[in-house]
């Protein structure tokens, strides 16, 4: 019965003309995976079984229903897959990683193609660059990577993909100093909407290069393989503190603490705060650092001295290789990290297909090698469902600390289970981009504000929910601005989408989607258009 539900449901969303072509459009895949025998395994429409949790990425929706899911497993494929959805008139949608925070990766009435298995990784021979599949999920780059003894300036979230990642501009916890990951891509192999196959770069197809890293990579051309720029990182020392249980104003005085400080330490000290109900978090990365040299940065920040015995734990750990680093980032306060791990490799090597099953519903799953094959694989990654706002404060218009004790009285007024989790990181960027990008935000961002609650199958808790972010957007979004993070879209945001994510960016990246996509085929509801869009003068 569910999944009849799913096909009428489905039958509804696409128009008669594009029904006609469906027969058309699986005919074909069928041909393009016909080599390999497997094609029963690899296309996944809504009659399967596995339909619910193939069309759905890290978060859990009732609202994306795409015509059928196909599972490319080389490159070659992916222009393939192209051919058969223009063909059938039918829209692409390319999923790499399925971390989307509008879930826009698995759009209503589309073909997904999903390259996540595109994850091979060859080291050049001098080990200053890697070629790397664009489906490669993070933490299986850096497994991989360490056979080589170098790594790649990338982020901490494992099962991210690397092409989602670079078209979002690829925050890290080194870029204070070492800049955004984008800055480290020498050159972009990709499928164009006609089908060809291109390589972009500084010196071919420049525009298409600029627009891919931070534009929103994927809305202009398909990524099949990165060339990415690789370097050693030293080891480093690491922070962890704790607050729980705290009163009054203890979460104010942290967080003013942590905006005032943490943007204007060492650009070496990249860190993060998390606020909860009931506890407030503070991580820190010290890269090549020492663990005194990171007890003297602390002990001159005063964070310590705030609601001391409120303090539940503090960790400053030092020797922490890249690895164990960007697992402490994620799962700090578990462990003190070391110098090696084999928990830490293990936690790193994510599978194609990452998350966790569904519940009621029957998990895909079907090759499912690393980029590291030879490790163990990860544990998978949890789904959930979600509800989300960013912020970008920018260097000429900081918070005020009357705004700060505002949005944390909202966060201790929202009902415990929702989760909420105001994620706030350090940026102020120094020195300038190594190479041109699209991302807007490098040289203006001083910290970047996340906050997330879990989304409800309880009609009325969920619209509480909603109207604590909506308030939350009417009341931050007048006084910070436009500016937001890309990575962590938002459908609902109050300002113009296309200038809060792109800047004055706008117009350029119009005329790179004209001259490479001018019939819109790569496409989602905030994806630059061909065109000049509503509330933008170009």
């Amino acid at each position: 019965m569910r999944l009849l539900i799913i096909v009428c449901y489905l039958a509804g969303l696409i128009t008669a003309q594009a029904t006609a072509a469906i027969p058309d459009l699986f005919t074909c895949i069928n041909k393009v995976f016909a080599s390999t025998g497997d094609a029963s395994k690899r296309l996944i429409t809504p009659a399967n079984e596995l339909y619910t949790d193939a069309r759905t990425g890290e978060k859990i929706n009732d609202e994306n229903y795409p015509i059928a899911i196909a599972y490319a497993f080389t490159t070659a494929e992916v222009p393939a897959l192209l051919n058969c959805a223009t063909r059938s008139r039918v829209k692409p949608t390319i999923r790499a990683g399925g971390h989307h925070f509008e879930a826009y990766s698995s759009l209503n009435g589309t073909l997904v193609i999903d390259i996540a298995h595109l994850n091979s990784v060859s080291v050049s021979s001098d080990r200053k660059t890697a070629v790397v599949g664009a489906g490669t999920r993070l933490g299986g780059l850096y497994v991989a990577l360490d056979a080589y003894n170098t790594t790649w300036t990338g982020g901490i979230c494992p099962t991210v993909g690397v092409a989602g990642y670079i078209a979002a501009g690829g925050f890290n916890m080194q870029m204070r100093s070492m800049g955004m990951a984008v800055e480290r891509v020498r050159s972009i192999k990709a499928v164009l909407a006609s089908g060809e196959v291109v390589t972009a770069s500084k010196d071919s197809h420049s525009d298409l290069f600029w627009a891919m890293l931070g534009g929103g990579g994927g809305t202009y051309a398909v990524a099949l393989e990165f060339t990415l720029v690789l370097t050693p990182l030293p080891n480093s020392a690491m922070l962890y503190l704790n607050w729980k249980n705290y009163k009054d104003d203890t979460a104010y005085q942290i967080a003013k603490k942590f905006l005032e400080w943490a943007p204007k330490a060492d650009p070496a000290f990249t860190s993060s705060i998390f606020i909860y109900k009931d506890q407030v978090e503070v991580t820190g990365w010290y890269l090549g650092k020492t663990q005194a040299q990171l007890q003297t940065l602390i002990d001159s920040s005063g964070f310590q001295s705030i609601s001391p015995k409120n303090l539940n734990q503090s960790i400053v750990s030092g020797n922490c290789n890249t690895d164990a680093s960007r697992v402490f980032g994620v799962q700090g306060g578990i462990f003190e990290c070391q110098p090696t791990s084999p928990f830490i490799t293990f936690a790193l090597n994510a599978a194609p297909d990452p998350f966790t099953p569904i519940p009621g519903f029957p998990q895909y799953q079907y090759n499912e090698t690393t980029s590291a094959p030879t490790v163990w694989t990860a544990p998978a990654w949890n789904r959930l469902k979600r509800k989300s706002k960013s912020f970008i404060i920018q260097k000429d218009n900081l918070m005020k600390a009357a705004a700060i004790k505002e949005v944390v009285k909202r966060i201790q007024s929202i009902d415990t289970d929702s989760g909420i989790t105001a994620e706030w990181h350090a940026w102020n960027i120094s020195g300038t981009a190594s190479q041109d990008t699209a991302f807007a935000w490098r040289q203006k961002a001083y910290a970047h504000m996340e906050f997330t609650v879990r989304g409800s199958d309880d009609a009325a808790i969920e619209a509480t929910r909603t109207k604590w972010m909506n308030d939350l957007e009417g009341y931050l979004r007048p006084q910070l601005g436009a500016a937001s993070y890309t990575g962590y879209a938002d459908s609902k945001i109050s300002s113009n989408p296309f200038k809060s994510y792109f800047g004055d960016n706008v117009c350029r990246l119009v005329r790179v989607k004209r001259a490479y996509d001018p019939t819109n085929v790569f496409t989602n509801p905030l994806a630059i258009p061909p065109s000049v869009p509503k509330g933008v003068s170009c």
